[in-house]
């Protein structure tokens, strides 16, 4: 009797994971067949190509990369070749040789999948930029374009980031670039909480690199979450015993904003205050969250609106979260 009820509930098992994946499929058609083609302007090249006697005609087709702010000695020095720094950028970004088209393929995948998600959206052309490395500056969606700080994508070890800690530099990759416009554009849809709760904390991240997700299927988990393979591993082989110290520890409603650097923000590694320190990616609640989120998602069926506007305690109620072990 056990070994039917055995076999019955695999067969129920197997016929819902094939439901779902011909349902993934037929989505995934969908949204390959959306009407859209992103446009990519290389400013970066144009403005290097160009000559002082062009500034005018760069600030009236460009204006909103010309802030009044900046006097135009700055931009003739960068456009007489004389600015040092522009000229490094310059150069490391050219023989870095990296794909466009693949970009482009890219960039208007993740567009897609927004724009099936959320109708209203409204996709813009996309446009690279020397950032001068400024990682906060990685993407950027604006009403008119969607801006690539492209000295950021070089290679982890590029020697222009020799001054970056590796926990950041990791994520200087440019297949890493598509994961980081799904997330800008899930900035634009997942309000922020102000709840010091770490549960609730641990949610609105969760949120955040769902949506990631679902508008980049492809992204790898270290892309997703900015971590090296090494520390998305790891998250994933220790998923149980994270999730259990949190527990243990009561700290799923605590409101201790230690709680934030140790577990929540990015940084080098997570403070457990345990020897293993050193091997855990920073942020590791981040990935925690993600995993809420998704059980929930699996076991509510809910769209990615409700996700959005769901409270964080709910969503955990509901998710019937249960760690890999």
């Amino acid at each position: 009797m056990i070994n039917k009820i055995t076999r019955l509930l695999l067969v129920f098992a197997f016929a819902k994971a094939l439901l779902s994946c011909n349902t993934t499929s037929q989505q995934e058609r969908e949204i390959h067949e959306i009407p859209l083609q992103v446009e990519l302007v290389k400013f970066h090249e144009i403005f290097a190509a160009a000559e002082p006697e062009d500034l005018d005609s760069l600030k009236t087709e460009f204006p909103q990369f010309f802030p009044a702010y900046i006097p135009d000695s700055l931009w003739l020095l960068k456009l007489r070749k004389q600015d040092t720094i522009q000229n490094l950028l310059d150069t490391a970004v050219k023989d870095a040789n990296l794909d466009y088209t693949k970009i482009k393929e890219d960039i208007t995948n993740v567009m897609k999948h927004v724009e099936y998600y959320f109708p209203e959206f409204e996709p813009t052309p996309a446009i690279t930029v020397i950032s001068e490395v400024d990682t906060d500056l990685k993407v950027v969606p604006t009403r008119d374009y969607l801006i690539l700080g492209i000295d950021n994508y070089l290679g982890a070890d590029h020697e222009l980031y020799a001054g970056i800690n590796r926990y950041k530099a990791v994520a200087l990759e440019s297949d890493r670039l598509a994961a980081d416009v799904a997330m800008a554009y899930a900035n634009l849809f997942v309000p922020p909480t102000s709840s010091r709760v770490f549960l609730d904390q641990m949610i609105y991240y969760g949120k955040l690199h769902y949506l990631q997700q679902q508008f980049y299927p492809d992204a790898s988990l270290a892309a997703l979450m900015g971590y090296s393979q090494e520390k998305a591993l790891f998250a994933q082989e220790n998923e149980e015993q994270i999730y259990r110290y949190f527990i243990d520890r009561e700290l799923l409603f605590d409101t201790d904003s230690s709680l934030l650097t140790r577990f929540v923000l990015p940084a080098p590694f997570s403070k457990f205050y345990l020897e293993i320190d050193q091997e855990t990616p920073g942020g590791v609640a981040q990935y925690i969250g993600l995993q809420i989120v998704s059980s929930y998602a699996s076991n509510t069926g809910a769209s990615l609106q409700d996700i959005v506007n769901t409270p964080g305690e709910t969503i955990f109620n509901l998710s019937r979260y249960k760690p890999r072990p």
